[in-house]
């Protein structure tokens, strides 16, 4: 019949539609190094990136205490410093605030602790960006409130 429509005319149009609608982000990828304290436990190297997506891209109040005041916090909450050698970041607003007309950034680390605000579902992260002045560390808002150490026992 004349008003049949053929379903394989279709399947490029799907296709097309199916496209448009996948990010062309790049992924968050394993850190290349990460210092955690999970006691016997390891870290969950998905969690972090996970966490690190979950950012809500708006540069809070805050100057980083130093490494050695976070690395106490980490050593006695649980956390993990992680490090990437140029990992390109979507933070369009994060950007503007620190002057860069890019809407991506180069994060070169994340400091999360497990200290989370479980009423409220949300944790503070450090996030550290290569800028041409040097790095930047902001101090962010993340959503994803997991444990980034794996439940269980480490095998040695």
């Amino acid at each position: 019949m004349k008003g049949d429509v053929n379903p394989s005319r279709l399947f490029p149009l799907a296709l097309l539609a199916l496209t448009a609608c996948v990010s062309t982000a790049p992924r968050i990828a394993i850190p290349s190094a990460a210092e955690a304290n999970c006691e016997s436990r390891s870290v969950k190297q998905t969690a972090i990136g996970s966490i690190v997506a979950s950012t809500d891209d708006t540069v809070r109040q805050g100057t980083y205490p130093g490494d050695a005041v976070m690395k106490k916090l980490v050593k006695g909450g649980g956390g993990v410093f992680a490090y990437w050698k140029a990992q390109p970041l979507l933070v369009p607003r994060t950007a503007k605030t620190l002057g860069s007309t890019d809407q991506y950034l180069t994060l070169t680390r994340a400091v999360i602790t497990n200290q989370v605000h479980v009423a409220e579902h949300w944790r503070p992260i450090w996030l550290t960006f290569a800028m041409p002045q040097g790095p930047v560390t902001v101090l962010e808002r993340a959503y994803d409130i997991q444990d980034v150490c794996i439940e269980g026992r480490r095998d040695v």
